[in-house]
Parts: C-alpha cells; sequence; structure tokens
C-alpha cells in the first residue's frame, strides 16, 4: 500500500511537471510574431557538404534562384571522393556567386562539420550568415524570409525544415511499414520545431535546426566561433543557440512562414533514423545541468505516464490510474492544436496521439545511444 500510494505521488508530480512544461510552449509559440524588417545586408550562404553529388545540384539549383539581391553562395567541399566537386565546378561557371573551398585533411582541432563551416564562414564576406544542408531544397523566398527575422537587436534566426517525401527519387517504393515510419519521422521533427518555436518564443532558446538557421557575423565573433563547443560531433545549432542565449544579450526569432520552410531529405530507413537522431541527441551531452534535468523529467513523466496506461490495461483502472494519462492527451492536443497552423502542419491530425505514442518510445530507447554511441559526421566508408 506504501508503495502503491508513493507511486501515485511521484506519477501525479510528473503528470503536472508534463503538463507546466507544454504550456509553457504553447505561451512560447503564442508569443511568436512576423518580423519586418526591410534592411538588404549582405547575406553568405555556408552549406558543408561530403559526398552529396546525388544532392548538391538540387540545392545550387534552388540557392541561385533566390529572389534576394544580395547574397554569395560557399560551398565547402569536405574531403568528397564522389563527383561533388565537380558538380559545384559546372555551377561556378555559371554563377559567380558561387565559391568552392576544397578541405583535403580532417582537423585535430575540430570535429569535420563545425571545421568545415568554420573554413566557410572564415571565407565569406556577408553581414549576416545563413546555413542550410546539401539535401535540402530551400524555397525561393528562403533567404529574404530569415533577414526579415533580423529586427534591431536580434542576433540569431531559427526555422523549420520538415521532412518531405517529394525529396525521395522515383524510384525509391515504400511499404506500408515503411510510410509509417515516414509519418512518424515527418511528426518527429515537427515535434522538434515546436520545442524550438516555444523555447524561442519564450526567450530561453533550448533546440534548433541547422538545415535553417541564421545569425549574424558579429554573434559568432562574439561567442568565439565553434571554440567553445568544439568537442561536441553535433550541436553546431543547438548548442551554438544555447552559447549565444548563456554568452551574449542578443535576441533571438522563430520564423514560421511557409516561405522560410526548408524541406529536406528523410531517412530512408530506421537504421538510418537512428543514426541520425543519435548524432543529433549526442549534443545533448553538453547541455547545462539545469537543462540534461528539465528534460530528464520531461521523457522520465512521458515514459512514466505511457508505462502506467499500460499497467492499467493490464491490471485494470482499479490498480493504475488513466488521469495521468488523459492530462497527456489534454495538453499534447492543446499544443498540437496551436502549432499545426503555424506550421501548416495540420495532416497529422488523425494520428497525431499515435505519433505521440511512438515518440515516447523513441525518445526512451533511442535517445540514451547519444550519450553512449560514439560516430563521426559522413565517416569515410560513407558514399
Amino acid at each position: 500500500m506504501l508503495f502503491e500510494n508513493l507511486f501515485d505521488i511521484v506519477l501525479g508530480f510528473l503528470a503536472a511537471y508534463y503538463a507546466l512544461a507544454i504550456l509553457a510552449l504553447i505561451v512560447g509559440i503564442r508569443r511568436l510574431h512576423q518580423s519586418s524588417f526591410a534592411g538588404k545586408p549582405l547575406v553568405s550562404v555556408i552549406v558543408a557538404a561530403r559526398n552529396e553529388q546525388a544532392n548538391i545540384s538540387g540545392l545550387l539549383e534552388c540557392l541561385v534562384h533566390q529572389d534576394y539581391p544580395m547574397y554569395e553562395i560557399i560551398i565547402v567541399n569536405d574531403r568528397s571522393t564522389d563527383r561533388t566537386a565537380a558538380i559545384i565546378g559546372q555551377f561556378q561557371q555559371q554563377d559567380t556567386r558561387i565559391r568552392r573551398i576544397d578541405i583535403t585533411s580532417t582537423s585535430q582541432e575540430m570535429p569535420s562539420k563545425k571545421h568545415a563551416l568554420a573554413q566557410g564562414i572564415a571565407d565569406s564576406k556577408g553581414e549576416i550568415l545563413v546555413f542550410t544542408d546539401a539535401d535540402c531544397l530551400p524555397p525561393a523566398a528562403w533567404i529574404s524570409a530569415m533577414v526579415q527575422g533580423f529586427e534591431k537587436n536580434v542576433g540569431l534566426v531559427a526555422g523549420y525544415s520538415p521532412y518531405s517525401k517529394k525529396q525521395e527519387s522515383t524510384d525509391h517504393k515504400r511499404s506500408p511499414l515503411s510510410s509509417l515510419l515516414l509519418t512518424f519521422i515527418q511528426y518527429e521533427e515537427f515535434k522538434g520545431a515546436t520545442w524550438s518555436a516555444g523555447s524561442i518564443g519564450l526567450n530561453r532558446g533550448w533546440l534548433c535546426t541547422g538545415r535553417c538557421l541564421a545569425y549574424r557575423r558579429a554573434v559568432y565573433d562574439e561567442v568565439g566561433g565553434f571554440e567553445d563547443i568544439r568537442h561536441s560531433v553535433s550541436g553546431d545549432d543547438d548548442l551554438f543557440l544555447q552559447m549565444v542565449r548563456r554568452k551574449t544579450s542578443w535576441q533571438m526569432r522563430y520564423v514560421t512562414s511557409s516561405q522560410s520552410h526548408v524541406p529536406t531529405s528523410p531517412p530512408r530507413t530506421f537504421r538510418e533514423l537512428v543514426e541520425q537522431r543519435t548524432r543529433h541527441f549526442s549534443a545533448g551531452k553538453y547541455f547545462s545541468f539545469p537543462m540534461k534535468l528539465f528534460f530528464f523529467l520531461f521523457h522520465l513523466a512521458n515514459l512514466m505516464i505511457l508505462l502506467a496506461l499500460f499497467g492499467g490495461i493490464v491490471l485494470g483502472p482499479s490498480d493504475v490510474s488513466f488521469l495521468p494519462y488523459v492530462i497527456k492527451c489534454i495538453m499534447d492536443s492543446m499544443l498540437f492544436f496551436t502549432a499545426a497552423p503555424v506550421f501548416n502542419e495540420k495532416r497529422f491530425g488523425p494520428l497525431f496521439l499515435l505519433m505521440e505514442i511512438l515518440v515516447v518510445l523513441y525518445n526512451s530507447l533511442i535517445g540514451p545511444l547519444g550519450f553512449l554511441k560514439r560516430f563521426e559526421w559522413k565517416p569515410e566508408a560513407q558514399s
């Protein structure tokens, strides 16, 4: 009886904690507003690319047709062994705004991707630095939409990069199970965007994606570049954002217009998803202790609430309360119906409660791998 009472108390505390965290995100998302900065500073678009012959043409086609008047494109070719360099060279002959930087060896001071980005930044001229990945297809107004976020005192602007089925090659056919996996991958990315937008709306700033990110050169210089976060293979986005929040007085913005969304290719298999996400999760090792504690309690609450639901199904409602799960569903619904119109992602509506269950299992099983597994960006064997 004592154990049951203690379990109920802990579960009640975790359910309340979960509800407050979700409520805070809702408040943060509702505080977002469209910026109206009308200036046209020089922009440098910087992309680190390694063995991207299948994607680099599509990216460059999008970048050379941006509607922004003053920008340069810097592609850092990081030790590619395929036709990446040659394809970039072909585009350079047609557009003088494109520059290629070739990296021929690894750095002993910094992980490969950060080193590549740092080289691109060092060679750039823009006041605003804008970043995406080689497998992305930014819309024509993307640079303009990102720059609009740079009102006075704004040093960093983040945006949404959804996984798009349209990015897949036409010869890639998905089974029903694989299609469900794609839906989950898309939903999980949307979920991450709600956390990014909500935290920035609260003037906190926890997460963002490097596929749709921009900051002032002055901000990069003020925090000392990637020097303080060079120990992490990942984190050129999340850890950099957190560093800006801690070390500077610059404000941050999250842009939500559809013109700022940068579609990208989804992982094709569950294995690819796990490898990608463990790399992303690994940045969590370097979060501050309060932030680690916050996310630990949040994910623990999610898991315990789900276990209580399963326990109630197995043991009966008289033994385990369903109330925490009801609270979770209410809060998840409030967050979804607040965020979905903002990101134009109403398509998840019929399935989002199922997706939430999968997110809990996914975070509980895959998340810890980021703290345990060793990996590198674009390993030598990858082509």
